[in-house]
């Protein structure tokens, strides 16, 4: 079971943290390695190996024994990794004076509970969750509310975000989607007029349409084809986009196509053969109707959905929130006391390029 997901999600932002360590962790009073302490909570070598087999032991069969070791390595960084942040966050949060209140808990609960029905094994009540966590009924107790109050400060910490500055940015994005969609449909007439005037330069009598239509494609189509004369060779139905298809299947072998609109542009198609579906017989499987075409393509920028302005500030917010968090956590951790081990120091922000403090390594120790 990943802890942080019980912490809470904006603490996954913590795993993009990487850099060097601030010291070596030592040992606790009782002689266990102490891999990680934070504001003086220290967790040890021992507690996260007994957490991992306890969590282990729990999923029973559904981690397959070759993975086992692979699975143990990652339960040892997300047990780590969240004891890092979570202690570190709670003692922020408990400093600024955040508390939880029973209207927490029960909304907690509730909204806990619907985000899980939906998995196999979910318990239907809370208490049940409290007794089927695998490290304890007092551990997850703990944890939940420890998600609480972190959540709680973090969202305090969005609410301070510019929602004006959002309404801005996002009304100046619709403006530019309409802008270049004007463009797009001005660059639609263009091309519709350049492959109407190529429709014209095939339907002048007596002329090899063949030869005449890859001369043209080499010259002046838009795709890759080009350099084939256009040709795309055979393909059954389903293959290219449902204009194309339909177009390419309907039109009799030697005749050239009308201007058949796209997402890519128009084309102008010339079926060159057609083999027709062959049903299975005993010693052979059934054959797809088949058809081999060429085309010429005038290239037109595609519209772009407008999106309501709503829809752009949610977005906009969104991503905003999910920065500051990010922020918000390696802030905090770059304030905390904490030492670790070599193992974890990748979980620890990076030092700021400007500071001149040295690092102390073991060596020197």
């Amino acid at each position: 079971m990943n802890k942080l997901n019980i912490v809470g999600a904006a603490l996954v932002a913590g795993a993009l943290i990487a850099g060097c360590g601030k010291q070596d962790a030592a040992t606790d009073e009782g002689g266990n390695e102490v891999v990680i302490e934070v504001n003086g909570l220290k967790l040890t070598s021992g507690g996260i190996n007994s957490d991992v087999e306890k969590i282990i032991a729990a999923q029973g069969e559904n981690i397959p024994a070759e993975q086992l070791e692979f699975a143990r390595q990652n339960l040892r960084n997300q047990i780590a990794q969240s004891f890092l942040i979570e202690n570190a966050l709670v003692a922020k949060a408990k400093a600024e004076g955040f508390v939880i209140t029973d209207d927490d808990r029960k909304a907690r609960e509730e909204s806990f509970l619907k985000n899980i029905s939906g998995m196999e094994g979910a318990p239907a009540t809370f208490e049940e969750f409290l007794e089927k966590f695998p490290l304890g009924k007092d551990r997850a107790l703990k944890e939940f509310e420890n998600g609480i109050i972190i959540d709680k400060m973090l969202r305090a910490e969005n609410d301070k975000l510019d929602v004006a500055g959002f309404v801005a940015e996002a009304q100046k994005i619709i403006d530019d989607i309409v802008a270049g969609n004007a463009a797009s449909e001005t660059s639609a007439a263009t091309a519709l007029a350049k492959i109407q005037e190529l429709k014209l330069k095939l339907a002048v009598p007596g002329i090899d349409v063949g030869a005449t239509f890859a001369e043209i494609a080499k010259e002046s189509s838009d795709c890759p084809s080009s350099a084939k004369g256009g040709d795309l060779g055979e393909f059954t139905h389903g293959q290219m986009v449902p204009e194309f298809d339909k177009v390419a299947f309907e039109l009799p072998v030697g005749q050239v196509s009308e201007p058949v609109k796209t997402k890519f542009g128009y084309h102008l198609i010339l079926v060159t053969s057609k083999t027709p579906a062959v049903e299975a017989t005993d010693d052979k499987p059934a054959e797809p109707e088949k058809v081999r075409a060429s085309h010429i393509l005038v290239k037109t920028a595609e519209v772009q959905p407008v999106p309501t302005l709503d829809q752009v500030v949610m977005f906009l917010k969104k991503r905003a929130e999910r920065e500051n968090v990010q922020k918000f956590i390696i802030d905090t951790l770059k304030a905390s006391t904490i030492s670790v081990s070599d193992e974890f120091k990748e979980l620890l922000p990076p030092v700021e390029e400007e500071s001149e403090t040295p690092v102390e390594t073991p060596a020197e120790k």
